[in-house]
């Protein structure tokens, strides 16, 4: 006797015969719980939780320590890394020409590495570097320039804009 089942809702059939209410069965649709972590307690959305620190090993707090040539891990094992090679090389230039011992030279020529020979230009009072910027130098000017006169009166020397020196202990008789 060849029977289909068939679900309607929460009703389970069998064809040409009885049925079944599974609703008892069903707890809020599904049983997808979320879980959710605070501190070492673990709980499950709808109830019931976990403490987890009994699970904590604390073996990430060591410290790694080197004598000589033993590596030692604290609470654990020492090896002993004489035997590591320290691959330690020396880099020379000569010319364009950089080697390290032991192993390769390349040429570095075409590595720019004059690039701070520039000239400098003055226009009015704008200093110009050649390759770009400059910069308005007019604060700096006193009235526009410091060129003053001298004059001579007797024996007295005088600046222009002030300021004279008495040139009479200077006399040769």
């Amino acid at each position: 006797d060849d029977q289909t089942l068939s679900l309607s809702g929460n009703t389970l059939s069998i064809a040409d015969g009885n049925s079944v209410d599974l609703s008892v069965f069903n707890n809020s649709g599904t049983d997808d719980q979320a879980l959710s972590l605070s501190g070492n307690t673990l709980t499950l959305e709808d109830g019931g939780n976990v403490d987890l620190s009994g699970y904590l090993d604390n073996t990430d707090a060591q410290t790694l320590s080197l004598s000589g040539t033993d590596l030692t891990i604290s609470e654990g094992n020492t090896i002993d890394i004489s035997g590591v090679n320290t691959d330690s090389q020396t880099l020379s230039l000569s010319g364009t020409d950089l080697s390290i011992t032991g192993g390769n030279t390349i040429d570095i020529s075409s590595i720019d590495t004059d690039t701070d020979d520039q000239a400098l230009s003055l226009s009015g009072n704008t200093l110009t570097l050649e390759d770009g910027g400059s910069v308005d130098l007019s604060a700096f000017n006193n009235s526009g320039t410091d060129d003053q006169a001298l004059s001579l009166s007797g024996n007295t020397l005088t600046l222009e804009d002030g300021g004279n020196v008495d040139l009479s202990g200077y006399l040769d008789n």
